[in-house]
């Protein structure tokens, strides 16, 4: 099992110094080499229609400019095998290219070397921060090239400015954890940095060991998050039969946060709209300041300081309310929603002369600010987790069509938007559209567990629809 525990660093002035400044050499590295591996696919790309069939794009000795061809091994590799000799041996060649491609990761860990020749103040960063670094860019390119199961890539791999890269990592720390220094501080050893004081606010579980750590930088100072893990421990996903008396349905919404199939409501806390008029004045004084002037920077820490306390705010919230609705039941359905579809901006209308038709965009904006402040995606990620740490469960159904049909009949009632009460004709049912929308949801939710074949509101109509023809004479 792999965890992650975050805590609190309380480096000196001088520590603060050296990892501001290994932050921002980490920085410049992963530029350096993402413009290495851009360059070299834009060198070699051109559009199918050019494509030859049988040269190269550009010359072969500009695609393998200064990479050599072989490396070789400079000592016995740490991997070994059962009995203990090791795979790959001090001396060994490997080639650089394999079947044309470059394999950009080993040769740029081998040369980070030369970069330390060229640049003496790289030898004062531990040797696995740059390594680190090479393996981000490693991870970007490969999120950029390779589709994942959904057949999906990420856009291209942006350069980071300062404020966009906050983090560098130690891929193997001391599993000594914490360490008490002269003074009897808990202290983490961060090699080539030293015994940083750091806020021990709860203890590293028993039987963990420290895999990896990330000094990061937010807001209000530096942290430090430990990945831990315990190979003993399982990963198991609780296996529960749901029933209606141990289960209930969640509908989110903007009008009510969550309205659950018993008859709870939970209002919307809008964290960001009520910090927002604050917002706008402080980033209105900080238009008027000089750029990158001592007040500038004062500004733009206290707008930094009022996101962190938003963003907090929430997530403190969520957890909160996953465990209140946890605490009477053992499994939650809910809608499996698309949050990406439903901050999408509106489609452009074009008309007969050319000219773009209002299309509803600035009102679709307000929305978008409301959807991205309630933060649906967030929540479902810390009710899945809280639901997992409880040794409980939670159900996605298809959320189409769970606002339009009865949920006892499941007759099909059209409401728009603005219409908040659900009035079915077939079956008399009358209460609030969100309400309905819950109790429709533990059904589908109840019924997607007991029988494959019903998994949304469609095929539960359908089956619905073949018994009453099946039961007529």
């Amino acid at each position: 099992m792999l965890l992650k525990y975050k805590y609190k660093l309380k480096a000196h002035k001088k520590q603060v110094v050296i990892i501001s400044n290994w932050l921002e050499m980490a920085r410049k590295q992963y530029n350096y080499r993402l413009a290495e591996r851009l360059n070299w696919f834009e060198a070699t790309r051109t559009s199918v229609n050019a494509c030859p069939l049988n040269v190269s794009v550009v010359p072969v000795e500009r695609i393998y400019q200064n990479i050599p061809e072989f490396r070789i091994q400079t000592r016995d590799g740490r991997k070994k095998d059962s009995n203990g000799n090791p795979l790959t041996r001090k001396g060994d060649k490997h080639p650089n290219i394999i079947n044309g491609y470059v394999a950009w990761e080993t040769v740029q860990l081998a040369d980070l070397s030369q970069t330390k020749k060229l640049f003496p103040e790289y030898k004062s960063i531990h040797s696995q921060v740059l390594q680190d670094v090479i393996q981000r860019v490693q991870t970007t390119m490969d999120n950029f090239t390779k589709p994942d199961k959904n057949g999906k890539t990420s856009g291209k791999p942006k350069f980071k400015g300062k404020h966009y890269y906050n983090s560098f990592s130690y891929p193997q720390l001391s599993n000594t954890i914490p360490v008490k220094n002269s003074n009897g501080r808990c202290c983490v050893n961060l090699p080539k940095i030293g015994l940083v004081p750091f806020v021990y606010n709860r203890q590293i579980p028993k039987g963990f060991k420290v895999k990896t750590g990330t000094v990061i930088r937010e807001a209000d100072g530096w942290y430090i998050s430990f990945t831990i893990e315990d190979k003993t421990v399982p990963v198991e996903v609780a296996e529960i039969q749901p029933t209606e008396d141990n289960s209930k349905g969640i509908d989110l919404g903007l009008l009510h946060y969550a309205v659950t199939s018993d008859g709870e409501f939970v209002e919307v806390p809008k964290f960001f709209r009520l910090c927002e008029h604050r917002l706008s004045k402080l980033q209105v004084r900080l238009a008027k300041k000089q750029k990158h002037s001592k007040p500038w920077k004062i500004l733009k820490r206290k707008i930094a300081k009022l996101h962190q306390l938003i963003a907090r705010q929430r997530v403190d919230w969520q957890f909160k309310l996953a465990y209140h609705l946890f605490s009477d039941v053992s499994v939650i359905f809910l809608e499996d929603l698309q949050i990406a579809n439903l901050v999408r901006r509106c489609k452009a209308k074009l008309g007969g002369n050319g000219q773009f038709l209002p299309n509803g965009q600035s009102a679709k904006s307000g929305l978008n600010k409301s959807l991205q402040d309630t933060a649906f995606g967030q929540f479902i990620q810390v009710l899945e987790y809280v639901a997992w740490k409880l040794g409980k469960r939670v159900v996605k159904v298809d959320p189409k069509g769970t606002s339009q049909h009865c949920w006892k009949c499941l007759n099909k009632v059209s409401k728009s938007l603005s219409e908040r009460w659900h009035s079915c004709p077939k079956c008399g049912q009358e209460l609030d559209r969100d309400y309905n929308s819950a109790l429709l949801i533990q059904k589908i939710g109840l019924l997607s567990t007991q029988e494959e074949d019903i998994t949304s509101v469609k095929t539960a109509v359908r089956a619905s629809l073949s018994e009453e023809s099946c039961a007529l004479p």
